[in-house]
């Protein structure tokens, strides 16, 4: 059986881009495209450069397939289509200075999709429609097992706090409280525990 690889070089990490680093990959890719691909102990999501790509069969491949990683997406936001519904990809956004959201994390919809069950191809097994504004919302997010697909018209703003959570954008109050102020509009107060639990996830 021949597999896919490509050999990437992760240039916005001066501690990785003096080297090229091999990845088994799906896509169809060419040398030159940019990519995400899981790198250290924790699979954080990096963006890399495509060097060079090969065809092998396992006895050729240029790295153990048993140790080697996958590339995870092309860059950029993915988008994403349920019959009618147009889906926001949590996944790709960069939140500091070489880490990228994981995909398959968190959806947005701004309507419910009349399929729900076709969801569960993004890796979708939960569904919330509470207020951006209610912590709750962000309680129940920090403790979901698997996908969450967030539906409603307060989607994106959604989208905004928990990128500023994931950022460190936050004010302290407490040692256990915080608030996330989105655009000026939307004010959350979270607990310590919760506010850990959302930037586990969304790493």
């Amino acid at each position: 059986m021949k597999y896919d690889f490509a050999a990437l070089r992760f240039t916005e990490d001066k501690n990785l881009a003096d080297k090229v680093y091999w990845y088994v990959t799906e896509l169809p890719l060419s040398e030159g495209e940019r990519v995400l691909a899981p790198v250290g102990p924790h699979d954080r999501l990096q963006a890399a450069r495509v060097e060079k790509t090969v065809s092998a069969e396992e006895g050729d491949a240029p790295y153990d397939l048993r140790l080697i990683k996958a590339v995870t997406a092309r860059y950029g936001a993915r988008k994403l289509v349920l019959g009618n519904c147009e889906l926001l990809e949590f996944g790709g956004v960069r939140y500091d200075g070489k880490h990228y959201t994981p995909f398959g994390k968190l959806v947005l919809v701004k309507e419910l999709p009349a399929d729900l069950f076709g969801a569960g191809v993004y890796g979708v097994t939960n569904l919330f429609t509470l207020p951006a504004s209610d912590p709750v919302l962000y309680r129940e997010i920090a403790h979901a097992s698997g996908g969450v697909l967030l539906a409603g018209e307060e989607g994106e703003k959604t989208f905004r706090i928990l990128y500023a959570l994931l950022r460190g954008e936050t004010h302290t109050k407490a040692e256990e409280e915080a608030e996330v102020v989105s655009d000026g509009e939307t004010e959350v107060s979270l607990d310590g525990e919760t506010t850990r639990l959302l930037r586990e996830k969304l790493q």
